[in-house]
């Protein structure tokens, strides 16, 4: 029986999909149902029912799949202790990104890791915080960016930043939108992203507190596809200003002045992995980089000019301030 026999195991009792524990292991799927093969012969006994819902464990592959993540962890923990013994830190880890790589200071940080840890190697998985986050709790994300607060016990967290958010429209809007009026914002043609999203969230509290019925004309789950919309005039929609600066809309992109809040910007991993030496490796590197001031400040975002001057207050959750608060 070989390990990636039970890493396998593992992977689609998790997914129950063949084609998803294939993606998730970087491999194909003609090669996963193989090495399941290998380890239902080895065992003698069938592991998994083949449905038309995907893949079901039997009753002898749920009373074997504890006893294979036991084994698995064991040997995550014999690798990790030998790479203490040798002073050297090694292995393969999932990096989720919520951001583009200039907001994150990715480059920085992989600079900085691959100088004092060669031997580490990653996988970089890019998704919304939402997906970030329930990757860390299951286990699938090693070390991950998300945005907002966290209170999942299973998920250590550690906040680096603030990121500021902001409705964003197009800059032939400015004059039109240059005073609060969510009247007139409910008859515009919205953007929505990923349901998963910290912003989708944050647009779905808006609607609640100012009884909108907003329609989105487009539903895209991925941020510079938004932005392009928005620039070319076909939508507004709820970002973080430094989406807009690092994407180099900010001629083309206004803040208009309905709404201002903002949200932490933090690092996470599985308390399970508090004691891994390449996660803590990473974590404490995105820490340093985030300790020390950005070689170059992103440009500003074009605001919407407005006769007086619209107060700011930062919240861990988005709150609406100086609203022209529209009554049902």
């Amino acid at each position: 029986m070989e390990f990636y026999h039970l890493r396998t195991f593992l992977t689609v009792a998790e997914e129950g999909h063949l084609t998803r524990a294939a993606e998730k292991l970087m491999t194909s799927q003609p090669a996963v149902s193989a090495q399941l093969r290998a380890l239902e012969d080895e065992v003698g006994m069938k592991l998994f029912e083949r449905t038309s819902k995907g893949m079901v464990l039997t009753s002898a592959g749920r009373s074997l799949r504890e006893q294979a993540e036991r084994i698995v962890e064991a040997a995550k923990d014999f690798k990790c202790q030998a790479d203490a013994l040798r002073d050297t830190i090694s292995g393969e880890l999932v990096l989720g990104l919520n951001n583009r790589p200039e907001i994150l200071r990715l480059m920085e940080i992989l600079g900085d890791l691959t100088t004092n840890h060669p031997e580490l190697r990653y996988e970089l998985l890019c998704g919304s915080s939402g997906v970030i986050l329930q990757g860390l709790d299951e286990g699938s994300i090693s070390i991950g960016f998300f945005e907002g607060e966290c209170n999942n016990p299973k998920i250590i967290w550690h906040q680096l930043d603030t990121i500021e958010l902001c409705l964003a429209a197009p800059v032939a809007w400015a004059e039109e939108l240059a005073q609060p009026d969510w009247k007139k914002l409910e008859a515009k043609p919205w953007i929505f992203v990923s349901r998963m999203c910290s912003y989708f969230l944050a647009i779905q509290s808006i609607c609640r507190e100012q009884g909108l019925n907003v329609s989105p004309r487009f539903r895209v789950n991925e941020e510079l596809t938004v932005l392009n919309l928005v620039a070319d005039g076909l939508g507004l929609t709820l970002t973080s200003r430094s989406q807009v600066e690092a994407a180099g809309f900010k001629d083309r992109i206004v803040a208009l002045p309905h709404f201002r809040a903002a949200v932490p910007l933090c690092i996470g991993y599985p308390s399970s992995k508090a004691d891994d030496p390449a996660v803590m490796a990473v974590r404490d590197t995105v820490l340093k980089v985030w300790g020390k001031p950005r070689k170059a400040p992103l440009p500003p975002l074009a605001e919407v000019p407005t006769g007086a001057n619209t107060p700011r207050r930062t919240a861990t959750r988005p709150r609406l301030i100086n609203t022209n608060r529209r009554r049902s």
